[in-house]
Order: C-alpha cells, then sequence, then structure tokens
C-alpha cells in the first residue's frame, strides 16, 4: 500500500459509515486524524463504540469547533453526505487545505485493478454482476462502494486484486488521483438537480468524471444510447466498448433475437440468453449488456459468464415480488428514486397497474412518466411531491392521495382486480417520511405481507 507520504494530519468531516471506515484506514497508516459530523449523536455514538476504544488517538471535534479544526489540517476527508458548499469545507479551501473523499483517500492504500461504474440507475446491479463474473472466472475480486461496503473497510483488511467499485456522483466530485482501469457509464438522467444547482449539465460533468485521468489503456463501457455517456465515447483515447438493448451493433455487446451478444476483436458470441438473467425489466437487460462489456478486459471464458448470470439474483428493493394475494402482483422497487427509475420499471410490467409515487422531490419531470401509465388504473401519491406530482398527472391519469405508505398500499389494493401489479416505484428521494429507500421498502413488504 502506497500510503500518503504529504500529509500527517486529517479531519475527517462526516462519521457515517465511510467517514467511520476511512478514519480506522488512516490511523492505522499512523495519521493524526481528527474527527466531526453535524450531528452530535453521530459523535457519541462513535464516542461509545468498539471503534473509538480501539482507536484513542483519533480526535472527536465538536461541531462548534469543526471548522477551526478544518483549515488547521493537513487535508479533509469529506462524507459524499455532505454538501461542498458546507461552511466547514469552505473555511478549508479558504486555508488552502485540499478536500478530497474517502475515495480518495482510501485510492492510495491499494493497488488493485479497479472497475468502476457510475451512472444514475442500475449502478448497484452492475457491480453485482461483474462481480459475480469476475469471481466465477477466477479472479480476485472484492465489490464496494456506494453499494454499501466503503473501500476503506475492504483496505484495512486487504488489497485484492481486483476492486469492482459503485461510484456516485457525489463520489467522484471529491476525487483527485483516483483512476480507474475499466470506466462503466450505465446512463445519465436528471437526478440529484438540487445538489447541482439546478443544472443537468453540471450533474453530466459530474458523471464524467469516471474518465478522470483516463489513459489509452483505459477501457470505457458506456451506453451507446445514452447521449450523455455516447458523447465521451467521441472523446476518450483508450478502447470503448458500447452496449444497446435496442440495436444490433458492429462491436460491442447487444440485444438481438432474445440473446445478448458480443462482438469484439472479430469474434461474435452469443453470450446468454434473456431468460437465462432472472431480474426483469429492460433496465436490468442493460445492467447485464453492460456486465458482459464490462468483463471483456479479463477475458473470462463464456461459460464463467453464462454461469454467472444465470445464478444471479435480484437486490432488495429493485424490482422485487414480494407477493401475489388475491390474483395482483406487489412489487418493490422502492430504489426507483428518480423519474427515469420509474419510468423504466413500468415500462417492464404487463397488463394494469397501480403505482404508488412520492415522497421527497429531486427535481424529476413527473409528465415524463406519462407513456409508460397507459396502462395505469391509479397513482397512489405519498409524501412531499404529493402536490407536484398530481399537477403533472392531472386529466391523464386518475390520483389518491394517502398519509403515508400503509395507507397506500390498502388503498392500492381496494383498487386492484386479478391480474393487476402494485408497483411501488416512488420517482422520488424516501428522506421526508424514511431513513432510507431500504426503510421505505421494507414497510411496504411488511404492510403487503400484512394484506
Amino acid at each position: 500500500m502506497v500510503g500518503f507520504a504529504e500529509y500527517t494530519h486529517f479531519f475527517v468531516f462526516g462519521m457515517a459509515r465511510s467517514g467511520l471506515a476511512v478514519s480506522l484506514l488512516l490511523a492505522r497508516d499512523g495519521k493524526r486524524v481528527s474527527v466531526s459530523d453535524d450531528d452530535a449523536a453521530v459523535l457519541d455514538k462513535f464516542r461509545a463504540g468498539d471503534a473509538a476504544r480501539a482507536n484513542p488517538g483519533i480526535e472527536v471535534v465538536a461541531k462548534e469547533r469543526a471548522a477551526e479544526a478544518a483549515a488547521a489540517s493537513d487535508c479533509v476527508v469529506v462524507s459524499p453526505g455532505v454538501a461542498l458548499e458546507h461552511p466547514v469545507l469552505a473555511r478549508a479551501r479558504a486555508a488552502g487545505v485540499p478536500v478530497i473523499g474517502e475515495i480518495e483517500a482510501a485510492y492510495r492504500y491499494t493497488r488493485a485493478r479497479i472497475v468502476g461504474v457510475t451512472g444514475t440507475n442500475g449502478k448497484s446491479t452492475t457491480v453485482g454482476v461483474v462481480g459475480d463474473i469476475l469471481k466465477s472466472g477466477g479472479v480476485d475480486a472484492v465489490v464496494a462502494g456506494n453499494v454499501g461496503t466503503p473501500l476503506a473497510d475492504v483496505l484495512r483488511e486487504r488489497d485484492p486484486d481486483t476492486l469492482v467499485l459503485e461510484l456516485s456522483s457525489f463520489q467522484l466530485d471529491t476525487i483527485d488521483r483516483f483512476r480507474v482501469d475499466v470506466a462503466v457509464l450505465l446512463n445519465v438522467t436528471p437526478d440529484h438537480l438540487d445538489r447541482y444547482h439546478h443544472s443537468f449539465d453540471e450533474y453530466a460533468a459530474s458523471k464524467a468524471r469516471i474518465l478522470n485521468r483516463a489513459t489509452a489503456e483505459t477501457y470505457y463501457i458506456y451506453n451507446i444510447e445514452d447521449e450523455a455517456a455516447a458523447r465521451l465515447a467521441e472523446t476518450h483515447r483508450g478502447p470503448s466498448v458500447p452496449f444497446s438493448s435496442r440495436r444490433r451493433l458492429d462491436t460491442g455487446v447487444f440485444f438481438e433475437d432474445d440473446a445478448m451478444v458480443r462482438v469484439w476483436n472479430g469474434a461474435r458470441d452469443v453470450v446468454a440468453r434473456r431468460s437465462e438473467f432472472t431480474p426483469i425489466g429492460i433496465h436490468n437487460l442493460e445492467n447485464a449488456l453492460a456486465s458482459i462489456a464490462a468483463v471483456i478486459p479479463f477475458d473470462i471464458p463464456l461459460d464463467a459468464i453464462r454461469s454467472a448470470l444465470r445464478a444471479y439474483r435480484p437486490l432488495p428493493h429493485r424490482m422485487e415480488l414480494v407477493r401475489v394475494v388475491d390474483g395482483v402482483a406487489y412489487v418493490n422497487d422502492s430504489k426507483a428514486t428518480n423519474v427515469d427509475a420509474t419510468a423504466k420499471s413500468l415500462a417492464s410490467i404487463d397488463g394494469p397497474v397501480i403505482v404508488i409515487l412520492g415522497g421527497r422531490d429531486k427535481e424529476g419531470d413527473f409528465g415524463m412518466l406519462l407513456p409508460f401509465l397507459k396502462s395505469a388504473r391509479r397513482a397512489v401519491l405519498i409524501g412531499e411531491a404529493r402536490p407536484v406530482i398530481a399537477k403533472a398527472l392531472a386529466g391523464r391519469v386518475q390520483t389518491t392521495e394517502a398519509a403515508d405508505l400503509a395507507e397506500a398500499v390498502r388503498t392500492a389494493r381496494a383498487s386492484a382486480q386479478p391480474g393487476d401489479t402494485v408497483l411501488l416505484a416512488p420517482a422520488c428521494a424516501s428522506f421526508d417520511m424514511f431513513k432510507n429507500y431500504q426503510e421505505r421498502g421494507e414497510v411496504f413488504r411488511a404492510t403487503v405481507n400484512a394484506l
């Protein structure tokens, strides 16, 4: 592991999962580490935990002193959930202190080959499939990043041969030297615009940082049907591998005649039939195509790729069939936290649908859902975004408001007929009513199971 030679004192701001992980990694390397968080309860939890007892040298700084401490450090490591305009970070930058993220800090401690996956939708599924394919082919691969396990936690244990990293735009905003060997850009559609000054171009530029410090040896895997992703390929100087669910490609990975096909270096291979990859929906097909493309540099045998695709099972809260009650299917897609994800979920449903929408608005254009709601019996609206969604759907889709998710499920059940699907695909963030999308999905699942 290389580590940091240029800095000795780190200030970690934001002590959620990634902040804790990077603090422990830096402390193990003998660095002086100070930590803080806007939430005093988070700091109290750290003080009372095993990590603090095992690392008594980590200094806990109260919120009131955080800006001063950040400015006095050599380097600030910020958690992805902290806005980059935060006064603590502004004070540090004004003092000439660099501000980086956990991914950048942990990167200094690895020599692994890195597959980096970003995009508005599909990241978690894709890194999971890529990781499974690599392991099936005998590669020592570990999946980490935004998917749940911080990179710093992995590297405190060992440095694997290959890392498959889910990278959010927030994480990419705070990289510097970090670069990947295989860069995957799945799609770029409006999301988190409240964080990016209401600018899609600024958000897209953040996603484009997946090619930060790319070289002529960096593979770029991209959705050729996505304008922002395809535009990046025009300037990338290394090998580019497109994928498409809509058309045949002369080179790349595509879907044709119910098969996933790879054409590379003059060879054409049918990798797997669509039925061999069980997750439903066009978006999951695209995730599989991207995964097949992403492992091209590893020369994984076709049988190993096919075996991994057959064995893969969807992650929770992603088009998860919870139960069929009185002939009505209840599907949990709580991870559909933006309009594009919900549109793809709706497109994958055959027959009449009752969709539960709403939560915290991320400045999505809900009118974009209308073409996908032609077979909708009703939209049940929850959360802060109810009036915005109701206005976008007015006159085109029958809507009903519900006070909470449990009431929404009961309302949907009252409207449903045998053969229908009740779909939780909110197109919004969960934070107005829930801790995260996982909790929202768990409440939906529990409510359905109690019907």
